[in-house]
């Protein structure tokens, strides 16, 4: 019997009792009663009677597993009838008024009533939980387990009340509901983990920190590693995390991140359990870690908030104590080994924070820093030997699953000046390329486009020619090879982003020079060279149009040699094209700069590139001849070479041909008229074209240096026997016909014969257009010396030297005679240019002895004396001497030429010449000797 003295004293007794006996037949089922009127009889003897509690909480756990039994069968019956489900009402009253009883309870007084209300829910959510555990198809999957039974009314009260228990507590004692939480965690589980989810989604930090606190507390009381770590609440504590880490992450980083700096600060006013549970905090969270991967997941994303080098200094000296919980040093290292390989997110950080220590500079005689150096390198040799056994068997590596996924933290360790730390970041992308070539790739260009060191390139070497990577993985063995795929990859990007280019083509000229020189053997397999020939199309177009580092990629394609082996038969055509275009835009670059070294060396590679595709490629010594005359003679380059500025306002000019054009496109001309081009109507006579502003010197320059890039063009193969000249007459002949082409305005009387010197009066336009591009464009008289120098292809340009001729004739014709002390700039610029063409002709032996020597005898004459001998002596002799290439004979040595001993002109051809020069023989009297008197018979005199 209870004591009376139990009784409330405001509370009738009588009352109280007969409810009590009431209660105890209904419970016991010895007489029937209503279960509403039951239950509420119980409550008010829970609020009176504090000694029946535990006896009217086993009742108010029988009707609740009723009602959840009631729940479960009717789910039961709707999976298999179809019927839908609903719960009794009576059930639905009777959880109803018991929770609204407890609420109240526990609103009243939470300090007394929610420690007792939240265990006694916990044990009968738990109870419920595995009772029924496998019925109505519950699935193992803990978010469809929850809807289930949250939709049950008795279960949905249950978790709502320990809720409220929780609420109430958040600010005083939480650690009692925590500890049954967990207690019931370890009992239940896992059938009980829905309630561990739902209640930690509603105090998600509390709970964690709780919870953490509550783990800690009984991790401090293990005494092997063994009991630690299969310790019950010790994986309960993990099972709630893991369950919160998918929803609360960063929760659980910001609880543990919190713990471990508060096991950081020591503190003189620490008790003893604190300083105890410090000293097991870092011990603690590897036993999470280790117990649970997605929990350590969460811990290693904000690895870099929350271990540090100066954090590690803090933490050496718990290591021993450390041990305690782990048994030995071995078992702790093979521990935090485990971890960091199966670390899936933010390894990078755990390798760079490894890699930090090792960088650390030892002070003399400082112990701890260089005992922190050495354990750091002994502990990331070892993850890179784990890996690359892994690696080798094919395993997974969860670290560098990790890595793959912060690539550019590894590509910012591989340009590292620290050795080591470029060292480990180009192991890991050895690693990952094994598996996976595309990150490879990634890595490899990443490393061309920005090593600005030797030694990064050295390292990009290393890698691309490592054992385990797999030089047959398709695709990238069908493009020949990783690097020719990172180099196609760099070429597209550059022709789609305008990018600056110049330290990635600075790499690839240093990467082929190690390999040409033959001292880097990891390079013995060309993989450079056949990267740049298999991307020869795009790089190729590249050379073209990248100016501003064009001097680098002319060394590129100089050291590759192209084409290669002097064979161009596996190059395409739109290769040998761009290559040869852009070897011509390359030479007027060159022509442009200021003079320097790379001016210098620029041209030499110049002519080596022409002198390789043209002999070798007919299309590409077409394209060259033509591209160099006619830039040199009628494009803006051509001020380069001594043209006239011819840079005026074109819109602006009213041509009165175009006008009339414009009016009536058939414009009647008579057979014989000219349109001069002496001035424009409406603005007068045409001006003068500026000078061009270039030195003397520049020019010349240039003008060598064009000569000699046509003379690569026009060279012999290397495999030709020439034991003179390396010219090849076929190809000046080209040059030849190319001048005639630009120069003559039409293909009428472009033979090689001279008409009658009466004939002129016909061509004189095309004659006049010819002389008037000789005076505009004075490198033609050096490209005449050029042709001149090989006869045969001289006589091509027949033409142009009679279109001269016939201009000076007429020009001397009406020049007055000039006074010696009067000498006008005209009469010098007319002067000079008859002798310019009789020394072309003479160097061509179109003129021979003594007609060969008449410039020597021009500057004493008068004009009309002058063209006398223009008419009379070269002007017939070449009318009646053919210039065509059958005149000349070649010699041993290769040399074609006419023998002047056999080919004099007779006197019909010089008599003019002789009557001239012997009326002025005070003047030229010893040159008078020399062309008609003591001159050779035969050869040999």
């Amino acid at each position: 019997m209870l004591s009376h003295a139990t009784v409330i004293r405001n509370a009738p007794q009588q009352d109280l009792l007969n409810e009590l006996h009431t209660f105890i037949k209904g419970a016991l089922k010895l007489e029937r009663c209503n279960l509403l009127d039951l239950t509420k009889t119980a409550l008010r003897l829970l609020k009176n009677i504090p000694a029946a509690r535990t006896a009217l909480f086993e009742f108010f756990s029988n009707v609740f597993s009723e009602a959840a039994a009631n729940y479960i069968q009717a789910v039961e019956n709707e999976l298999k009838t179809g019927e839908v489900a609903t719960q009794s009402e009576t059930d639905e009253a009777v959880v109803s008024e018991i929770h609204t009883v407890l609420s109240n309870f526990i609103s009243d007084n939470p300090t007394a009533w929610a420690p007792i209300v939240s265990t006694w829910s916990l044990d009968l959510l738990g109870e419920v939980s595995t009772k029924f555990a496998g019925r109505a198809h519950i699935s193992t999957n803990l978010n469809e387990t929850l809807q289930l039974w949250m939709n049950c009314r008795a279960t949905k009260i249950l978790v709502d009340i320990n809720t409220k228990c929780l609420s109430s507590l958040m600010h005083s004692d939480t650690e009692t509901c925590i500890n049954a939480l967990l207690d019931t965690s370890v009992k239940h589980s896992p059938n009980f983990d829905w309630v561990v989810a739902h209640v930690g989604s509603c105090f998600p930090y509390t709970v964690i920190t709780r919870v953490l606190s509550c783990g800690l507390k009984d991790f401090c009381q293990i005494k092997s590693y063994e009991q630690g770590s299969n310790s019950p609440k010790l994986r309960s504590v993990v099972g709630i995390l893991g369950h919160l880490a998918g929803s609360h992450s960063k929760d659980i980083r910001s609880a543990i991140l919190e713990m471990f700096q508060w096991s950081t600060k020591q503190e003189s006013q620490d008790s003893d359990a604190n300083k105890l549970q410090k000293k097991a905090t870092v011990p603690f969270i590897l036993q999470l870690s280790f117990l649970s991967s997605t929990l350590f997941s969460s811990i290693c994303n904000d690895m870099k908030h929350i271990l540090s080098v100066e954090t590690i200094y803090k933490l050496c000296s718990f290591v021993e104590d450390w041990c305690r919980y782990f048994g030995s040093n071995e078992i702790l290292e093979d521990l935090l080994l485990t971890l960091i390989l199966s670390c899936d997110n933010g390894g990078i950080q755990i390798v760079n924070l490894l890699l930090d220590c090792i960088s650390v500079d030892a002070k003399p005689n400082d112990a701890t820093t260089q005992a922190i150096k050495e354990k750091s390198l002994e502990i990331l040799q070892n993850v890179i030997y784990r890996i690359d056994e892994n690696v080798r068997n094919d395993k997974r590596i969860e670290l560098l699953t990790s890595c793959s996924h912060d690539l550019d933290e590894v590509h910012k360790n591989l340009l590292s000046v620290k050795e080591t730390r470029s060292q480990v970041a180009a192991q890991i992308v050895i690693f990952l390329g094994h598996n996976n070539p595309s990150l490879l790739i990634r890595s490899v260009n990443f490393m061309f486009q920005n090593s600005q060191t030797v030694e990064h390139l050295s390292l990009l070497v290393k890698i691309l020619t490592h054992e385990l990577v797999n030089k047959t993985t398709w695709p990238y063995s069908e493009k020949g090879g990783y690097f020719s795929v990172v180099l196609e990859q760099v070429l597209s990007r550059n022709v789609r982003q305008k990018q600056d280019m110049g330290q990635t083509w600075t790499n690839l000229l240093t990467l082929l020079k190690w390999e040409k020189s033959g001292r880097v053997p990891l390079l013995n397999s060309q993989i450079i060279s056949k990267a740049i020939l298999s991307n020869l199309v795009k790089f190729s177009a590249i050379f073209g149009s990248e100016t501003a580092h064009v001097h680098i990629i002319s060394e590129i394609l100089s050291q590759l040699e192209i084409p290669v082996g002097n064979n161009l038969d596996n190059l395409p055509v739109d290769v040998v094209l761009n290559l040869t275009q852009s070897t011509v835009n390359y030479f007027f670059i060159c022509c442009n700069e200021e003079g320097t070294s790379k001016k210098t060396k620029g041209f030499k590679r110049i002519n080596g590139l022409l002198r390789r595709l043209c002999t070798h490629s007919k299309v590409a010594r077409v394209l060259a001849l033509r591209e160099l005359l006619e830039r040199a003679l009628f494009r803006k380059d051509n001020v380069l070479f001594g043209a006239k500025n011819a840079q005026h306002d074109e819109s602006s000019e009213k041509l009165l041909l175009k006008q009339n054009k414009k009016i009536n496109k058939t414009i009647p001309l008579t057979k014989h008229s000219s349109v001069f081009n002496g001035g424009i109507i409406g603005r007068g006579k045409r001006k003068l074209l500026p000078p061009n502003d270039l030195p003397p010197e520049v020019v010349a320059s240039n003008t060598s240096e064009l000569i000699n890039a046509i003379k690569s063009c026009c060279s012999l193969p290397e495999d030709v026997d020439s034991k003179f000249s390396d010219i090849s007459l076929e190809s000046v002949t080209l040059v030849s016909l190319l001048l005639v082409q630009f120069v003559s305005p039409d293909v009428m009387y472009n033979g090689l014969p001279w008409p009658d010197e009466e004939f002129s009066k016909v061509t004189i336009e095309r004659d006049l257009f010819i002389r008037r591009l000789f005076g505009n464009a004075p490198v033609l008289w050096d490209l005449l010396s050029f042709v001149a120098v090989y006869r045969p292809a001289f006589c091509y340009c027949s033409v142009l030297i009679r279109a001269l001729t016939a201009t000076l004739i007429h020009q001397w014709k009406s020049t007055g005679e000039q006074s010696k002390s009067h000498v006008t700039e005209n009469y010098k610029a007319l002067m000079n240019t008859t002798v310019k063409v009789i020394d072309v002709m003479a160097l061509g032996q179109l003129l021979p002895p003594p007609l060969s020597s008449i410039r020597d005898v021009l500057p004493s004459l008068k004009c009309f004396e002058i063209v006398a001998i223009l008419k009379d002596c070269i002007w017939c002799y070449m009318r009646d001497h053919i210039p065509s290439p059958a005149l000349f004979v070649c010699d041993q040595n290769g040399i074609h030429w006419r023998d002047p001993t056999l080919s004099r002109p007779t006197e019909v051809y010089t008599n003019t010449l002789r009557i001239i020069m012997q009326r002025n023989i005070e003047a030229l009297g010893h040159m008078y000797a020399q062309m008609f008197i003591n001159i050779p018979k035969h050869e040999g005199e």
